[in-house]
């Protein structure tokens, strides 16, 4: 059994780290309303939280501080935890010395996923700091907006085209300006994004680029809530660039049958729940699936041969083929999302959550955020 410490930190990185739903995906317009008052495992939807409320505050206190909120190990402690970390120490963010200790491979995972965003050639380099101070603004996190602030002036931008950039929105060429109210509205709102302001996006930058900015913005919307929770701050080194260095991978599981679950149990699943009596659940939500098939996709889907093809052989993301987002991600940006997976797997190892408790939390972050998922 995990002490109140480690269950605490495991809590928060579930919160951020939400947790994949292992069913083909259904998309539903909206969650459906409440039929009987009550959800999945018999909890009325404020009894659900009021529960996990207590169970956190059903912890040892902890002593108040207004420091970082998790040990803060040296550099080159935490760079020795880190699995495989080359012989040579490099700087380390401060957020990395924190989470290194409790969480040494999700560190890791997470450092090389912060490295891929932050360079390349997927977005500009001035467009993806750009956006990425716009979300940090928005979230109100200064340690990120510091660290995009120096993105922006390592890719040359000009005292003048900063103060522009992060003062004068209204005066960006429209591009930029399209990107960055985009990414507030993410950070913000991001049910209410529409049909024509994706249509914009494409138009401006294209496919590729968009599912680029869109799994920027998720990384930023889960990287700022967890620099605010830990509470860092910005060491005397300043905004350090980032750390391209590949760590050691564990080698990945078997795979207990190649592709994703069996059509016939999958099926067999499917009809039993439709042939429990008085499931009104259960119909409602096939209603609001049938009425979101209607609706037409803001971007072109892969086919799964074009994303088996992009992967090639023995790629760990070809079970995810069958699960529509998965495929727009793997098919558009394949590192991006092998390595935003690769976070979660680590994760999943190291916190030990009970996978019921996972779920719980992961259907109230989408049911606060809106999302039909």
């Amino acid at each position: 059994m995990m002490n109140g410490k480690a269950r605490v930190i495991g809590v928060l990185g579930l919160m951020l780290f939400p947790a994949v739903v292992d069913a083909q995906e259904l998309r539903p317009k909206a969650s459906p309303s409440d039929v009987d008052g009550r959800r999945p495992f018999g909890f009325q939807p404020d009894q659900r939280e009021h529960f996990l409320t207590l169970l956190l505050l059903d912890q040892p206190p902890m002593p108040a501080q207004t420091s970082e909120r998790l040990p803060m190990l040296t550099n080159e402690q935490a760079w020795k935890r880190l699995p495989g970390a080359p012989a040579a120490v490099q700087p380390l963010p401060a957020w990395a010395r924190q989470l290194a200790g409790p969480l040494p491979l999700t560190t890791a995972r997470m450092l090389e996923l912060d490295a891929l965003h932050r360079s390349g050639k997927r977005l500009g380099p001035k467009l993806r700091s750009l956006v990425r101070w716009a979300a940090a603004d928005a979230n109100h996190c200064d340690y990120a907006k510091a660290i995009a602030l120096a993105d922006l002036q390592r890719a040359g931008a000009s005292p003048a085209e900063l103060r522009l950039l992060t003062s004068e929105p209204n005066r960006l060429a429209p591009q930029q300006r399209a990107a960055v109210d985009f990414a507030r509205k993410m950070m913000r709102q991001a049910y209410t994004v529409t049909d024509e302001e994706v249509k914009q996006l494409l138009g401006f930058f294209g496919e590729e680029q968009v599912v680029a900015l869109v799994a920027l913005l998720a990384h930023a919307s889960f990287q700022d809530r967890l620099f605010l929770v830990l509470n860092v701050h910005m060491g005397p080194e300043g905004p350090l660039p980032p750390l391209e260095v590949q760590f050691a991978k564990p080698q990945p599981p078997k795979p207990a049958a190649q592709g994703s679950r069996p059509a016939a149990q999958t099926a067999r699943s499917i009809s039993d729940a439709k042939d429990a009596g008085g499931n009104s659940e259960w119909s409602l939500l096939r209603q609001s699936v049938d009425e979101q098939k209607k609706r037409s996709g803001r971007i072109r889907v892969p086919s799964k041969e074009d994303v088996r093809k992009r992967l090639g052989d023995g790629h760990p993301g070809l079970w995810q083929t069958d699960i529509v987002w998965s495929r727009v991600c793997y098919g558009y940006q394949p590192e991006l999302t092998q390595a935003w997976f690769d976070c979660v797997a680590a994760f999943r190892q190291e916190a030990g959550l009970d996978r019921i408790f996972e779920q719980e939390l992961f259907w109230i972050v989408t049911r606060s955020l809106h999302c039909f998922y």
